[in-house]
Order: structure tokens, then C-alpha cells, then sequence
């Protein structure tokens, strides 16, 4: 009997369509794993209970730290999404991989745009991982 590597993945690659606009990202690597993985699909973001579509969502940089705002009614998710990033990576147990969207202020790894504020301004040169991103890092270093 053939064991499946069993892995996390971002909900909004090939799985559903879950992003902020509505969409679903095609991953022919993703689907070509398929027949091979036993995949654990999540998206943060809508665990949160945001909506499908909502409006987006950005890291902005305060001087308390980094924050995940929405960015058109500046709404402090924060709190939320720590506290689900907690009780979801506690649960998980006997998983071999986590394979995460790029760019997104919850999944992406090391190139998502951190912000200096809500509204029409420029990110900041440098970027982060998004906050399950960077839950996963520091509980499976």
C-alpha cells in the first residue's frame, strides 16, 4: 500500500475559488501532485470568515508592529488571524509539507508587499511572509 506524503496547500490553487477577487490560481505543478498527495486545502483568510469576493487585505507596517488591515474600511484583522494561525497549527498533526501561495498577506513567503498605510500608497521596497506563512516558519523552522 503506497502512504500519500500528506500537505497543507493554499485553498486558491486549484482547489476552489477562494481568493479575494473570486478567482482560483492554475498550478500544474499542484495538479499534477495530485494523484501522488493527500492535500490538506485551507485558506486562511476565509477560516477568518471573510468573504468570497472581498476587498483585499494588506501587511501594513506600524509602529507596533506589522498589521493586516483591509485595505478599503481599515479593519485591524490582526488579532483574528493570530488567533486562528494558533489554534490551527496546534491541531495539525502528521503532516509532511505545507505548499503556500505566493504574494498573499496570509500565505505568501518572503514576497508580500508590506505597506505604510491603508488607501492608494506605495509599498515599502522590502517584504514579508504573510501571517500563516510566517506561523508555519516559526512552528516548523
Amino acid at each position: 500500500m503506497l502512504v500519500k506524503p500528506r500537505l497543507i496547500v493554499s485553498k486558491c490553487l486549484e482547489f476552489d475559488h477562494c481568493r479575494y477577487n473570486g478567482q482560483i490560481l492554475n498550478s500544474p505543478f499542484i495538479r499534477k501532485l495530485k494523484p501522488y498527495v493527500q492535500f490538506v486545502p485551507i485558506c486562511p483568510e476565509v477560516e477568518i470568515e471573510l468573504s468570497v469576493p472581498r476587498e483585499p487585505i494588506r501587511i501594513v507596517s506600524t509602529i507596533s508592529g506589522k498589521r493586516l488591515i483591509n485595505n478599503t474600511t481599515g479593519v485591524d484583522l490582526t488579532k483574528v488571524m493570530h488567533r486562528f494561525c494558533r489554534k490551527f497549527l496546534e491541531k495539525i498533526t502528521g503532516v509532511d509539507g505545507f505548499i503556500l501561495s505566493s504574494r498573499s498577506p496570509s500565505c505568501g513567503i518572503g514576497d508580500v508587499k508590506i505597506y505604510p498605510g491603508i488607501g492608494d500608497v506605495p509599498p515599502f521596497p522590502v517584504k514579508t511572509s504573510g501571517f500563516f506563512a510566517q506561523a508555519i516558519q516559526e512552528s516548523f523552522p
